[in-house]
């Protein structure tokens, strides 16, 4: 099958990309509004950029419910300036689909699904204490890619602190994935676990 995206309906093509694109990390976004209200997401376009300096990437998408079209999650990252990335593992999969839901901007998430917020570091939005990894961010950048429906902001943060549970990381200072339980966004309702490992050893040329 050959296909132009251009001949395909927007919400065809966005099944076809979450159907491909698999499986995806999820970044669980917590945010903070100018008034102080806590704001709890999860986005599975999200990716690491680099070490220098630690970057992050979310890619968050039009929404029609808002007169703006920004999510909550946007407006607050665009206000404050700051934001923080929580891990998603098997013990927390059944709440941070709570806080999909799709929420008024006066309602806080971590108390909808019974997390516990915790002061951050650096940065004023709290992250999740039950999350076993979460990244302060720094707002580096946004990227606006399109206008209306299927459109999307692709936002750039900068990681100004870590906090990882001690319980995750080996004696050598890695992280564990067998303990760290990670789960993986797949398409439609459908997620995936981390159960099951390989390796490759990367071939190298001699001068």
């Amino acid at each position: 099958m050959e296909l132009d995206p251009a001949t395909l309906a927007q919400r065809d093509l966005y099944k076809l990309m979450i159907g491909c694109i698999v499986p995806r990390p999820i970044a669980w976004v917590s945010s903070q509004s100018s008034n102080g209200i806590n704001n709890l997401a999860p986005f599975s376009f999200f990716n690491g950029i680099g070490a220098n300096p630690p970057a992050v990437s979310i890619a968050i998408t039009h929404t029609g419910d808002r007169p703006t079209g920004r999510k909550d999650t946007l407006s607050n990252i665009l206000d404050l300036g700051e934001f923080v990335v929580n891990v998603v593992n098997e013990s927390v999969a059944a709440a941070m689909n709570e806080t999909a839901t799709n929420y008024p901007a006066d309602v806080d998430e971590f108390a909808a699904a019974g997390l516990t917020p915790t002061p951050g570091q650096t940065v004023r939005p709290p992250r999740v204490a039950e999350s076993p990894v979460s990244f302060e961010c720094s707002l580096h950048t946004t990227v606006p890619v399109g206008e209306g429906p299927g459109s999307a902001t692709l936002v750039v943060g900068i990681i100004k602190h870590i906090h990882i549970n001690d319980a995750v990381i080996t004696d050598r200072g890695y992280i564990d994935v067998h303990k760290l339980q990670p789960i993986g966004r797949l398409a439609g309702n459908s997620y995936c676990y981390v159960h099951e490992v390989f390796e490759l050893v990367r071939k190298s040329l001699s001068s």
